[in-house]
């Protein structure tokens, strides 16, 4: 994920971590990026079961607000969305209601403590991530990205990725 906002300009410094290792053909700065930074966040956790699970919380929550703010989208948009060739016709609104209601249910079980009773040390500091994060991501769209920001880029042609690929050293794209 990282690469990709990167590749779209989403987050700060992406020039650098939207790079190609030419030996390995990976994002590597992005995945040492994404290991380094989960490393860090979960240092707390080996002396603390409260921050260990802060952590898978925080985890959990994330990919699926990630994964159901599309669902969201599309819902609100009611008849005015052009479904693609691919969907669940009469189903589609019954599914996509059932995991929103899904993601608001784990999002508020996730957020529980985990003891009782609930003191600074065994307090779940998730809603306090979570809610920093959308903080910031609600505010750096208002303040800057919805004047720039128009959602993926195309990577290149096939002509350019097959020129890419072999300058890489790699075999062509079809």
């Amino acid at each position: 994920m990282i690469y990709a906002f990167s590749r779209d300009g989403a987050i700060p410094g992406s020039k650098f971590w939207h790079h190609i290792n030419p030996r390995t053909r990976t994002p590597s700065r992005a995945i040492y990026f994404a290991v380094v930074f989960a490393f860090i966040l979960a240092i707390p956790s080996m002396w603390s079961s409260v921050a260990y699970g802060a952590v898978i919380s925080i985890a959990v929550i994330g990919l699926y607000i990630a994964y159901v703010i599309p669902t969201l989208l599309r819902r609100l948009r009611g008849n005015a969305f052009t479904p693609g060739p691919w969907n669940l016709g009469r189903w589609s609104a019954v599914v996509g209601w059932v995991g929103i209601v899904w993601v608001g249910i784990i999002c508020v079980l996730f957020c529980l403590p985990t003891a009782s009773p609930i003191t600074w040390h065994n307090f779940n500091y998730t809603i306090v991530a979570v809610g920093v994060v959308t903080l910031y991501a609600t505010v750096y769209w208002l303040v800057s990205a919805r004047k720039w920001f128009t959602g993926p880029r195309v990577q290149g042609t096939d002509a350019e990725l097959a020129a890419i690929e072999g300058a890489l050293g790699g075999a062509e794209v079809n």
